[in-house]
């Protein structure tokens, strides 16, 4: 019998999109989706722990995130925001609204009680509603940590603070020689595997890399969307990161990147056939497809696409 489970790797902004359009269409298919979210973007500020994936994907699914942005909670104020920047400018680089700054309130009390990142999830998650299962990829610190010229600093730092401006030289992931995988994860992405659209180095890369996820997905089918149209990201410093790690900045790096474990990859219908080749000469099965999502009939008929190949 066909396992009914599917395991959804999720980045933030990049994959907001077709969370909700697998909210609104998978159940149709008759899978239930587990998303699985990066967590290596997570840091403390204001004195919270924040974690920017996790809160996308949650907010995607409960309805409430801004699209517009691309994070945080639709209509929200920023009362907060701006009194502190008034008082502190240099540390108020980073914006969480009012209400994004609640959910990150609790989380940090619950922290501070002794909880484990999953079971906060799982309490939030109830909380707003949500139905679908939402899983942080580990429950222990990992970062991603960006060298650049101006010296090493968290993703966040370099994303938001300094707007992605500086020039990078490489990319480590602190924290993974400690890092294990929670239960969770492990069962989510042992048999049909979904690897949204997001950043490869920053975004997915952290949850495929811990320890035991790799071997699981070797054995699972795994489908891939890319975040590459010809040699631009749809969004986000995912260029400046592939170049960085050695790998080329186009679909056909991230299918290399991947191609342990990928079997499947849709790629934009505006790529070239060439393109479409190099990635079948790795021996992973290459489509084109519209995956630009602009409306309710694109996400229909993706997750459409989706469903059939998984």
């Amino acid at each position: 019998m066909t396992s009914k489970r599917l395991g959804v790797v999720c980045g933030g902004s990049g994959s907001s999109k077709f969370v909700t359009a697998l909210k609104s269409f998978l159940p149709v298919y008759s899978r239930t989706p587990v998303f699985v979210a990066n967590v290596a973007d997570n840091f403390w500020h204001y004195g919270l722990y924040i974690c920017p994936d996790v809160d996308i994907l949650m907010y995607s699914l409960a309805g409430k995130l801004d699209t517009k942005k691309g994070w945080g909670i639709e209509n929200d104020s920023s009362k907060f925001h701006d009194f502190y920047a008034s008082l502190n400018p240099k540390e108020a680089w980073f914006n969480l609204g009012d209400a994004d700054m609640a959910l990150s309130i609790l989380r940090t009390q619950l922290i501070k009680k002794g909880w484990k990142l999953s079971r906060i999830t799982e309490h939030i998650r109830k909380v707003l509603h949500v139905k679908e299962a939402v899983v942080p990829a580990t429950d222990d610190d990992v970062q991603t940590l960006i060298k650049t010229s101006q010296g090493e600093m968290h993703l966040q730092e370099f994303w938001v603070k300094n707007k992605g401006r500086p020039a990078v030289l490489g990319v480590e992931y602190g924290g993974y020689s400690n890092a294990r995988p929670n239960g969770k994860t492990l069962f989510a992405l042992s048999d049909r595997v979904l690897i949204l659209p997001a950043n490869p180095v920053s975004s997915i890369q952290p949850t495929v890399n811990l320890p035991r996820v790799s071997e699981r997905l070797m054995q699972a089918r795994v489908v891939g969307i890319s975040p590459f149209v010809g040699s631009k990201p749809y969004s986000g410093p995912a260029a400046k990161f592939m170049r960085a790690i050695g790998a080329e900045p186009s679909s056909f790096g991230v299918a290399k990147l991947y191609s342990a474990f990928l079997k499947i990859f849709l790629l934009d219908s505006n790529e070239d056939a060439k393109t479409v080749q190099r990635i079948r000469d790795l021996g992973i099965e290459c489509q084109r497809r519209n995956i630009c999502l602009r409306n309710t009939k694109d996400g229909k008929e993706i997750v459409n696409e989706i469903a059939n190949l998984l």
